[in-house]
């Protein structure tokens, strides 16, 4: 038919339009035929902007000059739930800085366990330092004016947790991504763990270590280990990012304790 009329064209282009306009929403299947279907979808979710950087009233980022036992309104009290580094000291210094913070301590001992095995002078080949494996400009930062300090290391690295907990909106997995790759990659990438395999296994390696260590039966399921077994296995090396870890489980020291051990 060589004159195509006008009514069947108009027929034609208002579904066209009609669909054009409403893509968004839903899809119509086989639109040409007269029984259509039409596929309802929900509105993609709009993903807004984040907060700036520190916007909780209820944190004190102290400036260099200024001591870093300077406490803040929380008044908030935990514990490390029979878990210890070995160092009582340590112990304290995770539990203080975590009530100063609003930090759970068993999440800063899960992320030191793996920054460091909780050793006081660990050094990446990147050149961070200490306990919680602060780089200097991080450290410097927070308020950290002595990196080796291992308080002064616990208390910025729990600043900058707790930094990027309020920015990411309480989300731990991109708090735990941003600690490794910086706050930045994790904005890069439309506020998602960014695709580096190592952020990757970071995050899923702390979040193994803090489910482990939140088990109420952790105490029960550990098995007994002597201090020369802990020493023998804390003198191995750490697996690096690169590469799958394959179990973290708790192990019951003399004093009835309990620590995180990988294999």
């Amino acid at each position: 038919m060589k004159n195509f009329p006008l009514a069947a064209a108009l027929l034609l282009v208002s579904p066209l339009s009609s669909f054009a306009q409403s893509e968004a929403v839903h899809r119509v299947d086989n639109f040409d035929l007269p029984n259509a279907v039409r596929i309802h979808f929900p509105p993609p979710p709009v993903r807004t902007r984040r907060g700036r950087l520190v916007s909780s009233t209820n944190l004190n980022y102290s400036p260099s000059s200024v001591p870093l036992t300077r406490t803040t309104s929380i008044n908030w009290t935990g514990t490390l739930s029979g878990f210890t580094t070995g160092d009582s000291t340590i112990d304290s210094y995770i539990l203080d800085s975590g009530r100063r913070n609003s930090v759970d301590p068993l999440l800063l001992y899960a992320i030191m366990h793996q920054e460091s095995t909780f050793k006081p002078r660990a050094m990446s080949n990147k050149g961070a330092r200490g306990l919680m494996q602060l780089m200097p400009g991080t450290a410097q930062r927070f308020g950290v004016t002595s990196i080796w300090d291992a308080r002064q290391n616990i208390e910025g690295g729990t600043r900058y947790m707790r930094f990027l907990l309020d920015k990411f909106e309480g989300d731990v997995e991109l708090a735990l991504a941003g600690y490794n790759a910086g706050e930045g990659a994790v904005v890069r990438f439309g506020y998602r763990v960014p695709p580096y395999s190592e952020t990757q296994e970071y995050v899923r390696r702390i979040s193994q270590r803090y489910n482990v260590i939140r088990d109420p039966q952790a105490f029960s399921h550990a098995n007994s280990y002597t201090r020369d077994q802990l020493a023998a296995n804390q003198r191995k090396e750490s697996r690096p990012l690169t590469m799958y870890e394959r179990s973290v489980f708790a192990v019951k020291l003399p004093d009835g304790r309990l620590q995180l051990i990988t294999q």
